[in-house]
């Protein structure tokens, strides 16, 4: 992964767009539909029984790489999608700062370096629209920022950038980029993506040269935004390592699945085969950083789909930064929607794939804390666990009783803490104090909550409420 130097930001957004539910398939029933649809000509049929094995079902990486040159074979027989309208969208929003003033060093784009980056963009769509066969478009803008930029980390970084999108609103975007004119600076042709950190959306940083930071075409941008996506279907979405390969990884996405021709220059087509055959119609759907979106191998789980969340509290100087801090009675909790607490209002948040991104609903500057609660209805009296992923510290209260004192400084993984519990007939109340520990990373500001038996599957009696409304699953 190519480091970042940039000062002019590119965001992107997912819009809803029509998807398969999700439900566990059996493999070996859609290949042999796979097989008859093919016999029968229906090229489209059987293209999408292929896509069902390869998103839905597991696989060995060898089957993965059968499946992907399946894909090769079938493809050019389907008819691309060319309706905009149909498409999911990726919005993508650019950031570019108009004067990187570090020292003694002063650049200043001109007018017509800035709409080289514009180009840039229009290129970068373009490439998306036909590596995808019309199933994305990216809609993009690009506001240019003329408060200099005054610090340089080797390229823009997140920490120095973020502080400037003010028009740039938390769960926005999907995907944002920063551009700094760095020539002069060193490290051209050099960038970087982050995870979830902006707001809501990944981050991607480019040193630009005076070419939109291109090192000639847009290879450095879609090299980055696969990142972006890596990032986003195997952390967000949960798929297995295998479907989806990291840029990096120098060709190696299999046997036999893809290697260079002889003499062929750069890593364009290594990109672009990514795009193409790894990323199946469903998956170009399910990019998003902004929505709530399902799929087998997240489903199952049965995670808690929304919060009331409160905050954001300032832990900057405190021990702990605020873990032992009391922002509002927390022998008490009494939240409902729209009500005051500590000086902040409880308000609905959605949890987007894996966990609920607190990035993406506050704003995070430097050390921060928020409150998560939920209702979980239950039909009657019972043990049960509680489990809970946060990131990066948290305690956590069942009925006003503290059940969760993790002060471990980590990432939002799956099951973290499990706690034995007795279930009340009706309403249990579950709230989650979680502490950012400072840090700009993917996950590092998030949490994600489920009810199940001791052996951790899900108990489907279980309803999920905010406070004061009606349960939902």
């Amino acid at each position: 992964m190519r480091k970042p130097v940039y000062t002019l930001c590119l965001v992107v957004v997912m819009t809803p767009s029509p998807g398969r539910a999700a439900a566990r398939l059996d493999a070996n029933a859609e290949r042999d539909a796979a097989a008859k649809a093919e016999q029968a000509g229906a090229w489209d049929t059987a293209l999408l029984h292929y896509e069902n094995i390869y998103d839905s079902t597991p696989c060995t990486p060898e089957e993965y790489v059968q499946l992907r040159r399946k894909f090769e074979e079938l493809q050019p027989k389907v008819k691309p999608n060319e309706d905009p309208a149909k498409a999911a969208v990726y919005h993508l929003r650019a950031f570019g700062f108009r004067t990187l003033h570090v020292g003694d060093r002063k650049n200043t784009y001109t007018e017509a370096q800035l709409k080289g980056i514009d180009k840039v963009n229009a290129a970068w769509v373009g490439e998306v629209w036909k590596v995808s066969r019309g199933q994305c478009r990216l809609d993009w803008k690009t506001t240019i920022i003329d408060e200099p930029m005054t610090k340089f980390a080797g390229f823009p970084s997140p920490y120095d950038c973020i502080p400037f999108f003010s028009t740039l609103k938390p769960g926005e975007a999907d995907y944002v980029t920063a551009y700094t004119l760095s020539s002069g600076f060193g490290c051209s042709c050099w960038a970087g993506t982050y995870g979830s950190v902006c707001k809501g959306a990944s981050y991607g940083g480019f040193n630009d040269g005076g070419d939109g930071g291109t090192c000639g075409d847009a290879e450095v941008q879609v090299h980055e935004w696969i990142h972006g996506l890596e990032m986003t279907l195997k952390w967000h979405h949960l798929y297995p390592d295998a479907i989806f390969p990291n840029p990096d990884a120098g060709e190696n996405c299999g046997p036999k699945c893809w290697q260079p021709k002889p003499n062929e220059g750069g890593l364009y087509n290594w990109y672009r085969h990514i795009l193409t055959v790894h990323l199946t119609r469903k998956m170009w759907r399910e990019l998003s950083l902004t929505r709530p979106s399902e799929n087998v191998w997240l489903a199952p789980l049965k995670l808690c789909p929304r919060f009331a969340t409160l905050g954001p509290f300032d832990g900057n100087g405190k021990d702990r930064n605020g873990f032992d801090v009391a922002f509002v009675n927390e022998s008490d909790f009494t939240p409902a929607i729209g009500k005051a607490a500590g000086g902040q209002t409880w308000r609905e948040s959605n949890r987007v794939g894996f966990f609920l991104n607190l990035a993406g609903v506050y704003y995070p500057v430097g050390r921060q804390v928020a409150y998560a609660a939920v209702i979980a209805k239950a039909p009657g009296a019972g043990a049960a666990q509680v489990r809970i992923g946060a990131a990066s510290a948290c305690k956590a209260w069942h009925n006003g009783k503290q059940i969760v004192s993790a002060p471990t400084w980590r990432g939002c993984g799956r099951d973290q803490d499990k706690i034995d519990i007795q279930l009340v007939k009706g309403d249990n109340l579950f709230v989650v104090k979680v502490i950012n520990s400072g840090s700009l990373d993917w996950a590092d500001w998030g949490v994600n909550l489920r009810i199940t038996d001791a052996d951790g599957k899900p108990l489907d009696v279980i309803e999920y409420a905010l406070p004061g409304e009606t349960a939902t699953h």
